[in-house]
């Protein structure tokens, strides 16, 4: 797994998801799709949850799929 992934899989497991800006701006990680693209190859469930800024602005939230214990 490459830096940017574990980056962006590491924030998935520890928060309530991340946006595009959030990446850019907090892990330096500028093609959040591109790696989510790549995490979801690996087998990991990623939710795509769209939702609009507070300046109306419409993004992708990108949230870790939790699987349950069974």
């Amino acid at each position: 797994m490459g830096r940017q992934n574990a980056l962006v899989l590491d924030w998935l497991e520890h928060h309530d998801g991340l946006t595009t800006a959030e990446a850019t701006d907090t892990l330096r990680v500028f093609r959040v799709s591109e790696r989510i693209r790549e995490l979801e190859r690996m087998g990991i469930v990623i939710d795509h949850v769209p939702e609009k800024t507070v300046g109306g602005a419409r993004v992708i939230r990108y949230i870790l799929c939790r699987q349950p214990y069974g």
